[in-house]
C-alpha cells in the first residue's frame, strides 16, 4: 500500500472517530438535560435559588456546538485540528460544569478522564498528553480562583467563606491530575497498540485477500473441471470449466450428488464407500471414463482426487479435478495409426515389388497366348477371368505401392470446387453407379488449397465412391465447402478450407469408428481396406485433417481440412 493511500486511510479513519466524538458528546448532553429536568421537578422547585439555570444554559450550547460541528464535519479537511478544536472545547465545557456544580466539591470531575480518554484513541499519545495537560490547567485554575476567593462556584454552601485548608487543595488537584497523565499514557498506549495490531491486520487481511482473489483467478481460469465435494459426495463449489466440460449449470450441479454426474467414478473417491470412508483409495490418478454430455457430444475425461482438510488435519472433503483428454485420445489413436502405417507401409513395398513383375510377365504371357492359340469358349472365357483378375491384382498393387511411397508436396494452388465438379462429372459416368442418386452441392467460390489437384481427385473420388457403396447406389450425397477459422500457434487465427462429403447410408457404428483409417480394415465383401488408409495418408501429406462423424445409425460425413491458399494465376494446375 502505498503512503498516500494510508494517509487517506488514517483520514477516514480519523474522520469516523470525530463522528463518534460528537455522538457520546450528544448522548451526555441529554443525559445531562434529562437528569436535570428529573432534579429539579423533585428536589428544587424553585428554579432561580440553584445552579440548575447555568446546566440548562450549559447543555442547550453543547446542542449548539455538535450541530455547527455535524455541519462542518463533510467540509473541513484538516480533521487533525478539527479534532484538537472539539476536544479543547470539551475540556472547557467539563471546566464549566465543575464550576457550576461546586467546584472541588463537584462530582463531575472525571469527565476530564472521559475527555483524555477520547484523545488518546483519536490523537494518540500526543493528543492524549496534550488533552491531559489542559486538562490539569484548567482544573488548577479554577481550584485556585475558589481557593483565593476570585470566584464562587454555584451552590457552593451558600457561598460562604470555603473552610477546606490549602493542604487539601493541593492534596485534590494532585491526585487529579497525576489521574490525567496515568490515563493519558495508559490510554495512548493501548490506543496505539490497537492501531499496530489493526495495522498489521490489514495487512494480513490485504495479503489473503490478495492470496484469496490469486486462488480464485486461478480456479476460475484454469482449463481443467473442478469440484469440492463433502464427505457425502455433495458437489459443494463449481468452476466455470467444469460448466463448460460437464455441458450443465452450475445451479444444476451445486448440491447434486456425485453419482448423479460421474458414476463411473465414485468406487474410485475417497468417500466412496457407502457407510464410510474408502480407505483403500488415497488418491485417484489415470482414471479416465467415457461421458455423454447432454448435447449429444461423447468426452474421453481424466480424474484426480485430492483432500480437504481443516488446520487440524481432519478431512471434511474432497478436490475433484478432471480433464477434457478427447483431443489428446485422438492424437495418441493418430500416432498408433501411423505407426501401424509405416510398419504396413514397409511390408506393402516389399510385397508390391515382389508381386508387380511377375504379374506383368504373366498378364503378358496370358495375352500372347490367347491371341496365338486357338481356344475354345471355355477356355477362352478362362482366359478372359484370368487377364481381369490379374488387371484388379495389379491394381491392388498399385494401391500397395501408392499407400507405401511417401507423397513429395507439390507447391502448388488448386481449385477445391472445379476438382469437385470434375469427379462428380466422373462419377456420374462411371460404371460403379448402377443407377442415379441425388446429388447436393453447396460450393464457396474461390476456396483455393496447395495440393496436387489429382491427389486431391484420388481424396474426393474415394470418398464418393465410398459413400455411393454405402449407400447401395440410392439416397442423397451431399458436398458442401467453406472457410473455417481456428485457432493456429500461440493466438493466431489460421484459416482452413473444409470440405464434407456426407451420405444418407446406414452410418458406420461406433466400435468400427476408430478403424476406418486402418490398412486392410473393410467391411465390404471384395474390398481391400486401403482406400480410406490411402485417403488419411494424402490428407496427412499435404498438412490437411480428415475427420469422421456419425452416429452409427444413419448417415456419415467426412470432413477435410486443409490449410487456405491464395490464387496464383501464374501457378494453376495443368
Amino acid at each position: 500500500m502505498s503512503e498516500q493511500e494510508k494517509d487517506s486511510a488514517e483520514s477516514k479513519e480519523l474522520l469516523r472517530k470525530i463522528k463518534w466524538l460528537m455522538l457520546l458528546r450528544l448522548l451526555f448532553a441529554t443525559f445531562l438535560l434529562i437528569s436535570t429536568v428529573i432534579v429539579h421537578a423533585r428536589a428544587y422547585p424553585t428554579f432561580f435559588n440553584t445552579s440548575l439555570p447555568s446546566l440548562y444554559v450549559l447543555t442547550g450550547f453543547i446542542y449548539f456546538l455538535t450541530l455547527c460541528y455535524a455541519l462542518l464535519v463533510d467540509r473541513i479537511e484538516r480533521h487533525v485540528l478539527f479534532a484538537y478544536v472539539q476536544l479543547l472545547f470539551d475540556v472547557f465545557f467539563v471546566t464549566l460544569l465543575i464550576y457550576v456544580t461546586g467546584g472541588i466539591e463537584s462530582i463531575f470531575s472525571f469527565m476530564y478522564i472521559l475527555t483524555i480518554i477520547n484523545a488518546a484513541i483519536m490523537l494518540y499519545r500526543r493528543g492524549g498528553l496534550l488533552i491531559a495537560s489542559a486538562s490539569s490547567i484548567c482544573y488548577g485554575s479554577l481550584l485556585d480562583l475558589q481557593y483565593f476567593g476570585i470566584i464562587h462556584p454555584f451552590y457552593t454552601r451558600a457561598f460562604e467563606l470555603m473552610t477546606y485548608n490549602i493542604g487539601y487543595y493541593f492534596y485534590t488537584l494532585l491526585m487529579n491530575i497525576a489521574a490525567f497523565y496515568v490515563v493519558a499514557f495508559l490510554s495512548s498506549y493501548l490506543a496505539e497498540e490497537l492501531r499496530r495490531s489493526g495495522v498489521k491486520l490489514q495487512a494480513k487481511q490485504y495479503d489473503l485477500d490478495q492470496l484469496e482473489l490469486l486462488n480464485r483467478n486461478i480456479v476460475q481460469s484454469i482449463n481443467s473441471g473442478l469440484f469440492t465435494l463433502s464427505k457425502e459426495l455433495k458437489i459443494t463449489y463449481v468452476n466455470p470449466a467444469a460448466e463448460i466440460i460437464s455441458g450443465l449449470s452450475r445451479r444444476e450441479l451445486d448440491g447434486s450428488h456425485i453419482r448423479d454426474i460421474f458414476p463411473q467414478i465414485v468406487p474410485y473417491l475417497r468417500f466412496g464407500v457407502e457407510g464410510g470412508g474408502n480407505e483403500m483409495v488415497d488418491r485417484l490418478e489415470g482414471i479416465d471414463i467415457s461421458f455423454d454430455r447432454r448435447d449429444g457430444t461423447k468426452l474421453n475425461l481424466g480424474f484426480s482426487q485430492s483432500m480437504l482438510k481443516d488446520p487440524d488435519g481432519n478431512e471434511f472433503g474432497l478436490i475433484l479435478i478432471f480433464q477434457d483428454l478427447t483431443e489428446f485420445r485422438q492424437m495418441q489413436e493418430q500416432v498408433r495409426r501411423m505407426d501401424r502405417l509405416a510398419v504396413a507401409g514397409e511390408l506393402a513395398a516389399g510385397i508390391a515389388h515382389e508381386i508387380k513383375n511377375p504379374l506383368a510377365s504373366l498378364s503378358g504371357s496370358i495375352q500372347m497366348l490367347r491371341d496365338e492359340l486357338d481356344f475354345g469358349p471355355v477356355q477362352q472365357r478362362l482366359m478372359d477371368i484370368t487377364l481381369r483378375e490379374a488387371e484388379r491384382l495389379n491394381a491392388l498393387v498399385n494401391e500397395f505401392l501408392l499407400f507405401s511411397r511417401p507423397e513429395k508436396t507439390v507447391d502448388q494452388s488448386v481449385e477445391v470446387n472445379k476438382v469437385i465438379n470434375d469427379t462428380l462429372e466422373m462419377l456420374k459416368n462411371s460404371p460403379e453407379l448402377s443407377r442415379p442418386i441425388r446429388i447436393h452441392k453447396k460450393l464457396t467460390d474461390d476456396l483455393w488449397v496447395h495440393i496436387d489437384s489429382q491427389r486431391l481427385q484420388q481424396v474426393i473420388w474415394n470418398l464418393v465412391l465410398n459413400a455411393v457403396q454405402e449407400m447401395n447406389n440410392q439416397g442423397h450425397l451431399s458436398i458442401a465447402t467453406a472457410i473455417r477459422t481456428e485457432d493456429g500457434s500461440g493466438k493466431a487465427q489460421q484459416e482452413l478450407a473444409e470440405i464434407s462429403i456426407s451420405d444418407t447410408g446406414p452410418g458406420i457404428p461406433p466400435d468400427n469408428q476408430g478403424k476406418v483409417f486402418d490398412p486392410f480394415f473393410t467391411t465390404k465383401e471384395r474390398g481391400t481396406g486401403l482406400g480410406l488408409t490411402i485417403v488419411h495418408r494424402i490428407v496427412e501429406n499435404y498438412g490437411g485433417q480428415i475427420f469422421l462423424k456419425s452416429d452409427g445409425r444413419r448417415g456419415t460425413t467426412f470432413i477435410l481440412h486443409f490449410p487456405l491458399a491464395e490464387e496464383n494465376p501464374n501457378d494453376k494446375p495443368q
